[in-house]
């Protein structure tokens, strides 16, 4: 199955809660805890393989630069990615500046992590969302 892009039930909402979801969220270049991730709206889901791609933040001191948790291969990894818009295109690149020391990219050097990656992103879109906002051109990923 490929990833798609869903709006969550409540149910499916209340089954993601139960996970408890941790992810360090950063301001200014500075840690500043462990956040619970709840409630998301949205993700971008391969249900056959598992794999989760849920927007987390984004921080107004770095403008492009995005937060997500990627669930994958049953471990959670904070990743970033800069985003940058031309015309009706969306393009993923590594982050210019990264929200904290400890982020880096790539977070893991499995196999196929870059690619599922990729291929989540290449989903997501603009903003993850189903709605015909998120129709674009074309994703690219310059990673």
């Amino acid at each position: 199955m490929a990833f798609i892009n869903e709006e969550l039930t409540d149910e499916q909402m209340k089954e993601f809660n139960s996970w408890e979801i941790e992810y360090p969220y950063y301001c200014d270049g500075a840690f500043v805890g462990m956040r619970k991730r709840v409630n998301p709206w949205y993700w971008t889901v391969d249900k056959e393989r598992n794999i989760y791609l849920i927007g987390a933040y984004t921080n107004r001191g770095y403008f492009g630069e995005w937060a997500f948790i990627f669930l994958w291969n049953q471990k959670t990894y904070t990743v970033q990615f800069h985003k940058k818009v031309e015309g009706n295109n969306v393009i993923w690149s590594k982050p210019e500046h990264y929200f904290h020391k400890d982020l880096s990219f790539p977070d893991s050097t499995e196999e196929y992590f870059l690619d599922d990656l990729r291929e989540a992103l290449l989903t997501y879109g603009f903003d993850g969302t189903t709605s015909k906002l998120n129709e674009c051109e074309s994703v690219i990923c310059e990673f």
